[in-house]
């Protein structure tokens, strides 16, 4: 059995390769996927379906986080951007980018799911909920503490909105 931050470091690992892949540029859209999928979560469906609580919100939640996040992956797959010239890797600093901004995706869309996972309650009989008896455990409920969820919410998320527009701004140019 893997603990869930162990996974979860092996995942961040696997994001920084695939975007050192990538290149800086297409991660950044993915950037901006994730924080469309945080106000979405956060701001829009509560006004649309009410309050949803456990099980129904964790799907919808999942829903949205992994459409919005496959569908920032597969953008620069559209002919019109990737012929553009704008999302190709040229020099080696835009290769180290793409891979520091891939582990923070990593970091964006797995850690958004683990905290939705774990907002819920541990729904699922084969994961199973951090044992704050250990040490393992304690640095697992530290780490979730830590998630983007928990910390960017409010102002905070309408100002990630504002930068997200921005790098858009900046990519597309």
């Amino acid at each position: 059995m893997v603990s869930l931050n162990i996974l979860f470091t092996i995942f961040v690992l696997l994001f920084g390769i695939i975007g050192a892949v990538r290149g800086l540029r297409k991660e950044l859209v993915v950037i901006v996927s994730g924080i469309l999928a945080l106000f979405t979560i956060q701001e829009v469906l509560p006004r649309l379906l009410g309050d949803l609580s456990g099980t129904k919100a964790l799907f919808l939640e999942l829903i949205v986080l992994f459409v919005c996040g496959f569908l920032g992956y597969q953008t620069p797959a559209f002919h019109r951007l990737s012929e553009s010239g704008r999302f190709n890797r040229d020099t080696p600093i835009e290769i180290i980018l793409g891979a520091v901004f891939g582990a923070v995706n990593g970091y964006w869309l797995v850690g958004s799911a683990w905290y939705f996972i774990d907002r819920a309650a541990y729904p699922f009989p084969w994961i199973t909920a951090p044992d704050a008896a250990t040490e393992t455990g304690q640095q697992a409920i530290e780490l979730l503490q830590n998630m983007v969820p928990q910390l960017l919410n409010g102002n905070g998320l309408y100002a990630a909105i504002a930068i997200a527009v921005l790098i858009i701004i900046g990519v597309m140019i």
